[in-house]
């Protein structure tokens, strides 16, 4: 693994440090990070407009999930 990119990996947000985080959030966000966090699930998917929100109501926390997201290889298929 490139050294930099370990170095970024060991400052992600750990899935249960960010559902404690989301669990204070006025959004529903948390239920997207349960299912994403499933280590068999390599995609969620989720309406496109509970994206469009996420990004109006928080976006400083929907920039948190989007990151862990791509940190943990998970893709967001929105319909």
């Amino acid at each position: 693994m490139n050294p930099l990119r370990r170095r970024c990996r060991e400052n992600d947000m750990t899935a249960s440090d960010l559902l404690d985080e989301l669990r204070q959030s006025r959004t529903d966000m948390v239920r997207l990070v349960e299912a994403a966090s499933c280590a068999e699930r390599a995609y969620v998917v989720v309406p496109a407009q509970a994206v469009k929100g996420w990004i109006e109501q928080d976006p400083e926390t929907w920039a948190k999930v989007s990151d862990w997201l791509a940190a943990s290889g998970k893709a967001l298929v929105q319909v």
